[in-house]
């Protein structure tokens, strides 16, 4: 579906002046076909959102004038997916789903089951991830692009987080995801993290580091869900429960 938002660098910006280059220059030249005197949607990688005039369209810019700062989109609540690393196609799909499911950030966990790998940082998935999300945001109209962290093993990511209210997607137990979510329907936490599993399934030690952690054991039903299905179904609960 063509849109009509587009991502803009926050250093793009001066003052009332902006400027659209690369892909994004592309997508409104070629694509869209934007005019001088079309009015667009932008925002940046904070997710602040703008109104804007188009002014000149030349061979490799778009120049724009700024009508007015939207500021942010609002989240009712702010949802972090840890997902364990997947396979390369399958952990696209759940990093494109979190952004259209207008969630707030993904970190990826080197858990003990994950086939996948990743390079000391991740710096070139990040990047890749990063793009992804950013056009899965385009598409969705969220504007907010969930920040895409650095990989950390299940300890170190305990470790890092503190607050808010988390759970895990367990095959073994839990309390019903969807019991969870409409206890606090009316009043989405402000924060909430919750956990998904690799392909083959979280180990007994790395759950009971989870309870131990604090972390609440939940359930998707009987069914034993491929992972990728699980993080989406999951998103699909929390954005329509705590963050629309």
């Amino acid at each position: 579906m063509t849109s009509n938002l587009f991502f803009i660098e926050k250093k793009k910006i001066d003052g009332r002046r902006m400027v659209l280059d690369g892909p994004e220059h592309h997508h409104l030249f070629r694509v869209v076909r934007s005019n001088p005197g079309d009015i667009v949607r932008l925002f940046d990688e904070d997710g602040d959102r703008y109104e804007a005039r188009v002014e000149t369209v030349g061979a490799g810019r778009t120049e724009l004038v700024l009508l007015e700062n939207l500021g942010p989109a609002e989240r009712r609540s702010r949802i972090l997916l840890g997902q364990a690393l997947l396979k390369a196609k399958a952990m696209d799909l759940v990093v494109q789903k979190a952004a259209e499911f207008g969630l707030f950030a993904v970190v990826p966990i080197l858990a003990s089951r994950s086939v996948a790998r990743i390079e000391e940082g991740g710096g070139k998935k990040i990047e890749r991830w990063t793009k992804i999300a950013r056009e899965a945001s385009k598409q969705s109209k969220w504007g907010l692009v969930p920040r895409i962290h650095p990989a950390l093993d299940l300890a170190a990511f305990l470790k890092s987080r503190a607050g808010g209210l988390t759970f895990f997607l367990s095959e073994n137990d839990g309390r019903p995801l969807r019991d969870v979510v409409l206890a606090r329907a009316d009043r989405p936490p402000a924060e909430a993290a919750a956990l998904i599993g690799p392909e083959g399934g979280w180990t007994g030690e790395e759950e009971a580091l989870m309870i131990a952690a604090g972390y609440e054991a939940v359930s998707l039903g009987r069914a034993i869900l491929r992972a990728e299905t699980a993080a989406l179904s999951a998103a699909a609960i929390l954005s329509h429960f705590w963050i629309s």
